[in-house]
C-alpha cells in the first residue's frame, strides 16, 4: 500500500477545521465529527479509519462512543490512553457547561420546574450508573452548593440519610432538592422512589430542613416529583416549613 502523502493529510485536517468554523459541527456526519475530535488527541495520523473503527465497535452512534467505558475504549488498536481520556472528557465537559448555563450571578437557581430539571439534566448527562445528588438552596432559591451524595447500581440506589444530613449541615441550609437518575429506565417515579422521598421528608422535617423537590432523570425525560401526580402522596401541608415553596 502506498504511503499516505503527509501534505494531503495536513490539507485534509485544515479543510475539516475550516468547514467546522464556517458551518458548525452539525454539518458533519457522526464519523466526521469523531474524526475531527480525534485530530486533537491523535496527532500525525489519519483519524478517518480510526473513527470508523470506533463507531463500528460501539454501535454506530456518537453517543454510544461517549458512553462507552474507558476500559473498552483503550482496547481499540490505535486509540491511546490519552485519546480515550480525551473522549471521556467531552461529555463531562458538556455536562458542566449545561449545568453552569443555569446559574449566573444573582440568578435564582430555582425559578420553576423547567430550570430545576434543566440543571439536573446537565448534572446527570452521560452518567451510566445510578447516583443521588442534592442541591442546597437559600430562602431566595439561589444555589448554595450541589454535590453527589451516593453511588448506586443501575437498578437501585441506597439513599444515605447521614450523608445527606451532613451535606445540609455543611451548607448551613434549610432547603434541599434531591435528584437521582434511571440511566437505563424511564423517568417515572417508582414505588420505592415515593417511599424513600416520603421518609426523607419526614426525617429532615425534624431538623427544620425542607425537601423542596425530588427530580428523577430517565433515559428519555425528567420528572419533578413535586409537580407530578404523586405529589399528594408524598408532601402534605404539614411538611411545609414556614411559608414553604411553590414550584410551577
Amino acid at each position: 500500500m502506498a504511503a499516505r502523502n503527509p501534505k494531503l493529510h495536513k490539507g485534509h485536517r485544515e479543510r475539516m477545521k475550516k468547514q467546522f468554523r464556517e458551518n458548525g459541527l452539525r454539518s458533519f456526519n457522526d464519523h466526521q465529527k469523531l474524526e475531527l475530535l480525534l485530530f486533537y488527541a491523535v496527532p500525525q495520523r489519519d483519524t478517518n479509519e480510526l473513527a470508523h473503527t470506533i463507531l463500528d465497535r460501539f454501535g454506530g452512534r456518537l453517543s454510544d462512543v461517549f458512553e462507552a467505558p474507558y476500559s473498552e475504549l483503550v482496547k481499540i488498536k490505535g486509540l491511546s490512553e490519552h485519546a480515550a481520556t480525551f473522549l471521556k472528557l467531552i461529555p463531562q465537559t458538556a455536562s458542566c457547561y449545561l449545568s453552569s448555563r443555569r446559574i449566573g450571578e444573582d440568578k435564582c437557581f430555582m425559578e420553576g420546574i423547567e430550570n430545576i430539571c434543566g440543571y439536573f439534566e446537565g448534572v446527570f448527562l452521560n452518567t451510566d450508573k445510578e447516583e443521588v445528588h442534592a442541591a442546597a438552596v437559600t430562602a431566595e432559591l439561589k444555589l448554595i452548593r450541589e454535590k453527589k451524595i451516593a453511588d448506586g447500581t443501575i437498578c437501585s440506589v441506597g439513599f444515605s440519610m447521614r450523608a445527606l444530613m451532613n451535606f445540609a449541615l455543611e451548607c448551613g441550609c434549610d432547603r434541599l432538592i434531591i435528584a437521582h437518575n434511571h440511566p437505563r429506565g424511564n423517568f417515572i417515579a417508582s414505588k420505592n422512589d415515593i417511599i424513600a422521598t416520603r421518609e426523607i421528608i419526614r426525617h429532615f422535617k425534624a431538623f427544620d430542613i425542607e425537601i423542596i423537590d425530588h427530580i428523577i432523570i430517565g433515559r428519555d425525560g425528567t420528572q419533578s416529583l413535586r409537580s407530578s401526580y404523586y405529589a399528594g402522596s408524598v408532601w402534605t401541608e404539614e411538611d411545609i416549613i414556614g411559608e414553604g415553596i411553590i414550584l410551577d
